[in-house]
């Protein structure tokens, strides 16, 4: 592949963020939980682990509302690519979380060096939702941890990366990176880098 950046978007969590990480952190540090990063076989994680309902929905309110206030790491290499791709082309984030102005504010905590002005970043609500928001941002390539979603935006012609985590290991069609450093030298940089 070689992707002009004003054609690729990303999904925010387990993408450029590493909030599971961080929920199992959670878990463990504020209830007692303990939880293996890799035992998270399911996108619904409820279905692959064993944490109580509520707990996990605190800890996800927390992940959603809050993660600029929280010790969420983007992922190993996302703060780099993502700082030069912004110098080339505004970013394209589309997230199925509920509102976008947490991941704002966790942009300007942990990747400042990103202006406002280069960053769309758009919260669908739904997973489904993606796919029109994507389509009228005109992005051809989309970094993204749900399969059900890279099904989705493949069938509309949008070819989905998978970012490989414990929950998207079984067979699929799809391109797979397991790093930062793989997503960039996916990307058409032209000196940039």
């Amino acid at each position: 592949m070689n992707i002009p950046p004003h054609e690729i978007g990303f999904d925010f969590d387990g993408v450029v963020a590493d909030t599971f990480r961080l929920f199992v952190s959670l878990a463990k540090e504020n209830y007692g939980v303990l939880i293996e990063y890799d035992d998270i076989t399911h996108y619904e994680f409820l279905k692959a682990i064993d944490i109580d309902e509520q707990i996990a929905g605190e800890i996800v309110a927390q992940l959603t509302y809050h993660p600029h206030e929280l010790e969420l790491k983007p992922m190993k290499g996302a703060k780099d690519v993502l700082t030069t791709l912004a110098g080339l082309s505004p970013l394209q984030l589309v997230t199925a979380r509920p509102v976008d102005e947490p991941v704002r504010l966790w942009f300007a905590r942990h990747v400042p060096q990103i202006r406002e002005p280069d960053i769309r970043i758009v919260a669908t609500k739904e997973n489904t939702a993606k796919l029109e928001v994507l389509q009228n941002l005109e992005v051809k390539y989309f970094v993204e941890d749900r399969l059900d979603t890279c099904y989705q935006l493949a069938q509309a012609g949008i070819t989905p990366i998978i970012f490989e985590q414990p929950w998207n290991k079984e067979e699929h069609p799809f391109k797979v990176v397991r790093s930062w450093d793989e997503i960039s030298a996916l990307i058409q940089w032209n000196g940039a880098l």
